[in-house]
């Protein structure tokens, strides 16, 4: 059935609403090819190819909820069935949401460059993200980068060589074909070089499991709960094994006996931010995670509500 969509967010993808690794055949209602780009910026790349190639899937990843909302409007506007739009990381994306073997090229267009020594952790150039983008491809599907930074370049070529999964072409400069984004013809204007990189994927890395998520965690406690003992713990790490946890501060409900309390986890280099509610009802104490809040169930959001439930029981 033709997918009828007549709001700009009709093509946005909420992944925490879906059951993980998400399908791609189910996000558009038919098979590809897909298409991949990561950090869409102004959406101008996509939103061309989407127009050119309206018989290929795209999905974009950002992280950025106004290059999101900019990009669904036009997609809208010009009334695109072929594109859908992700606000989330990157990399916790590759490794956890996207389901493997699922892309025919991937695309990334002047990622920032991060050149100073102590961003260089936020770098996308890392041998560890490249077997993370092998994941999602195809066997054989490409990988494609656009960057006015040479030093990024080699990076990734030395990245590349390392997995031992790519079969990688020649580093171009000043291609004569370009991607028609703002940032290219800003680095363009500016009198810049560009440089782009072609690499195809020969081999497979072992596949590390996609996101399972938990059940939606809760805990029921009888009797009363004391909420002055979070206060000896508030903004110190809970560890277990790749967890953390830390409660930030909590709000307390003026109309019922409920409370609010902030937290923040990690996964692995993953992080959420939500709120867990804390609720009397007849039976005793509800310890839930936030109507409102949307985080994805991983092992440390459990890990929160199990901890914060332990804590405030008298």
């Amino acid at each position: 059935m033709e997918r009828k969509v007549d709001h700009f967010l009709g093509n946005f993808i909420d992944a925490t609403e879906y059951e993980l690794p998400l399908k791609i055949v189910e996000l558009f209602h038919r098979a590809g090819p897909n298409f991949l780009e990561i950090g869409f910026g102004g959406g101008e790349f996509l939103l061309q190819m989407a127009q050119n190639k309206p018989e290929w899937n795209f999905v974009g990843l950002e992280l950025s909820m106004v290059s999101c909302q900019k990009l669904l409007k036009s997609v809208l506007r010009k009334g695109l069935k072929n594109l859908r739009v992700l606000l989330i990381d990157a990399q916790f994306a590759l490794d956890r949401v996207l389901p493997s073997d699922s892309f025919d090229g991937v695309y990334m267009n002047f990622p920032c460059p991060w050149p100073k020594k102590r961003h260089s952790g936020r770098r996308l150039n890392s041998r560890e993200f490249m077997e993370k983008v092998s994941r999602v491809l195809k066997p054989g599907g490409f990988f494609q980068l656009y960057t006015d930074s040479e030093d990024f370049a080699l990076g990734m070529v030395s990245s590349l060589e390392s997995t031992g999964l790519y079969n990688i072409g020649a580093m171009e400069k000043n291609p004569s074909e370009g991607v028609n984004t703002r940032y290219e013809a800003k680095w363009l204007s500016a009198g810049r070089q560009i440089f782009r990189l072609y690499s195809t994927l020969e081999s497979s890395t072992a596949r590390r499991d996609v996101l399972k998520e938990e059940e939606m965690p809760h805990k029921w406690l009888s009797g009363e709960i004391d909420m002055d003992r979070l206060e000896e713990i508030y903004n110190v790490p809970i560890i277990e094994g790749e967890s953390l946890v830390k409660f930030l501060r909590v709000f307390k409900s003026m109309g019922e006996e409920s409370y609010l309390v902030e937290t923040i986890t990690v996964d692995n280099d993953y992080s959420q931010r939500f709120y867990i509610n804390l609720v009397r009802k007849e039976a005793g104490w509800l310890v839930q995670l936030d109507s409102q809040a949307k985080p994805f169930r991983t092992p440390a959001v459990k890990l929160a509500v199990n901890r914060l439930a332990s804590i405030v029981q008298q």
